[in-house]
């Protein structure tokens, strides 16, 4: 978990969310980064650093709705800086936790694809804004929900293809063995995964495989 105190918070289908203060760093970053080309480009940052936290909200709702059907009793969704989390009332056992952690991804994969036909249908629909912001907002949403959704695949412990990974060990072999071969798998793929992120000129991506292997190492 990223460390962050919280901001303020609400309820979404009656689950706590909380907002931290790296989320609101998130927020002013992107504004002061567009917001250097005028008012319009402050006004498109802020766009974009809402349409980045509802796309994580929605990513982590997938897993507290499924967390609910499943008896895990989620007890709030926290939003920061670098992604979210859902906290569970309940340990997940390995099957339940396989489940739970690829209905985040699913969830995210489902809405980028939804968008992905109102995008193409909206032109139709509404002509005057076929190229006007509001596409440009719904193809920034497709991608940040279609990205999102698989760079949290990576079997990267405690993105969610690592706890699938850890998950699906448990069912089979003890916790320390299973510990074992998540960190095997984990560390070298972290750090590939932050090199190419780098290279590519993403410097979000090494900062959160950095916190994973932080974390990573701790198991």
């Amino acid at each position: 978990m990223i460390p962050s105190s919280t901001l303020f918070s609400f309820r979404v289908v009656g689950i706590p969310v909380e907002i931290g203060t790296t989320a609101a760093l998130l927020v002013g970053f992107l504004a002061l980064s567009y917001g250097r080309s005028g008012t319009a480009g402050l006004v498109t940052g802020l766009a974009y650093a809402v349409v980045l936290l509802a796309s994580i909200l929605v990513h982590e709702l997938g897993h507290a709705i499924i967390g609910t059907r499943l008896g895990l009793q989620p007890q709030r969704i926290v939003l920061h800086g670098f992604g979210g989390f859902t906290q569970y009332g309940r340990r997940p056992q390995p099957r339940a936790g396989v489940i739970s952690s690829l209905a985040g991804p699913g969830a995210g994969l489902l809405l980028g694809v939804a968008l992905i036909g109102l995008r193409l249908a909206l032109p139709l629909l509404l002509p005057s804004v076929a190229h006007g912001p509001v596409i440009g907002l719904l193809g920034m949403a497709i991608a940040v929900n279609i990205f999102w959704s698989l760079f949290n695949l990576l079997p990267i412990y405690p993105l969610d293809g690592g706890q699938v990974l850890w998950h699906g060990l448990r069912i089979k072999l003890a916790p320390d063995r299973a510990n074992r071969i998540v960190r095997n798998v984990s560390i070298p793929v972290a750090i590939l995964t932050g090199v190419v992120g780098y290279l590519l000129g993403y410097i979000f991506i090494p900062l959160i495989c950095f916190f994973a292997v932080m974390q990573v190492l701790r198991l």
